[in-house]
């Protein structure tokens, strides 16, 4: 049954009157008219009755390209991402967004919610053809998550690539991903929590590279989390807690020294100082 885009929508009159059919070109776009929404933490409470806290008003209105955000589990990023996603896709017509995650269902969780925003914004329910989780808009702006492998990343091109639960996602498939901006001079958006002292995640978190806009949440920022949660899992298991919880980049389990504790006992300074040549016995 074709479907007609009216002025009950709440986007009616930037698409009144186009059809939803079967178009000949399942991905063309049908109106590419330049939209102006509000900014995404004052949309999301207008349009969701989304009421964000300080720290994710702060991601949600950055206009940062390159933004890490290092945070507690249950903190609301997925929430956050894809209200900052679908607010970007809907301004922007013709752009590619793309969801990179340890899994293709993980990333898929991520997507449905960006599918759930889309559907309370009265935006019609496509998909972009061959991707499972995906959303295709009426502007030819494409939002979609792709499986965690190397294989067949360098044909894709991006405006945004995000990486969700980014430590958790290879080395190997972030240096695949990452040219899928190259030509578009890009974002790249990197939401997790901590795992472990390895990984492109950690690196850049502890990098002092300016271009990037870090943002640090811990558990103490969610009072709706309740402390009796907090203290089960602190007892049952403390050395994942505080990673999961307070987002400590904790050594591996057997590991003596922290990476930490390595870079505090190394002295710059020696880098400089000439020793004197070895003796031959």
């Amino acid at each position: 049954m074709e479907r007609i885009w009216t002025n009950g929508s709440p986007f009616g009159g930037l698409f009144e009157g186009t059809a939803w059919g079967a178009p000949s070109c399942p991905d063309a776009a049908e109106n590419t008219a330049p939209v102006t929404l509000p900014k995404p933490s004052v949309w999301a409470e207008q349009q969701f009755n989304f009421k964000p806290a300080r720290i994710q008003k702060q991601v949600l209105d950055s206009k940062t390209k390159r933004l890490i955000l290092c945070c507690n589990r249950q903190w609301g990023k997925s929430s956050v991402t894809a209200i900052k996603a679908l607010h970007h896709a809907i301004e922007h017509p013709n752009c590619t967004i793309i969801v990179v995650s340890f899994t293709e269902q993980q990333g898929g969780e991520l997507i449905a919610k960006v599918l759930n925003f889309a559907s309370l914004a009265g935006l019609p329910d496509r998909r972009v053809r061959g991707y499972k989780h995906s959303l295709l808009l009426p502007n030819g702006a494409k939002i979609y998550a792709i499986a965690h492998s190397a294989d067949g990343a360098p044909s894709r091109t991006a405006d945004i690539v995000i990486y969700d639960e980014a430590a958790r996602v290879s080395d190997t498939v972030f240096s695949a991903t990452l040219p899928f901006i190259a030509h578009t001079r890009g974002a790249v958006w990197m939401l997790s929590t901590p795992k472990g002292q390895t990984g492109f995640f950690y690196n850049f978190w502890h990098d002092s590279d300016p271009q990037w806009t870090r943002v640090f949440s811990t558990v103490d920022d969610c009072p709706d989390i309740p402390k009796e949660f907090i203290e089960l899992h602190r007892k049952g298991a403390p050395q994942f807690f505080r990673q999961e919880f307070y987002c400590e980049f904790t050594p591996a389990p057997g590991r003596l020294v922290s990476r930490e504790r390595l870079q505090q006992m190394y002295d710059p300074a020696l880098d400089s100082r000439k020793l004197p040549p070895l003796k031959r016995s």
